[in-house]
């Protein structure tokens, strides 16, 4: 069977510090339900991907690469509690991309 080429344009991405500093609110996150680390974690992603013009998609499909590279996702046996979650974090995260434009 023939796979399609991956046509997936290349695109702004984000620094590696706000990465870094949106997975260790995540872990803090999903680990204590600590939502006053996550904000500022989510504004800042956001406010970069607006300044290097990411769509956002493109945001969110980082968002969610950091989110399942998480150890405690990967361990996680109540599949239904991390989507709730997830769920609750992209909401978060679409709100901070749009809130300043």
């Amino acid at each position: 069977m023939m796979m399609a080429p991956d046509r997936t344009p290349e695109g702004p991405e984000l620094s590696a510090a706000a990465i870094a500093a949106l997975e260790s609110a995540l872990g803090k996150y999903v680990s204590e339900s600590d939502l006053t680390a996550l904000q500022p974690a989510l504004q800042r992603i956001a406010t970069e991907a607006r300044e290097k013009q990411m769509q956002a998609e493109q945001l969110l499909v980082v968002l969610k690469d950091v989110w399942f590279s998480l150890p405690q996702i990967a361990e996680a046996p109540q599949a239904r509690v991390q989507d709730r979650l997830l769920q609750s974090v992209v909401t978060l995260c679409i709100r901070e991309y749009y809130s300043a434009q």
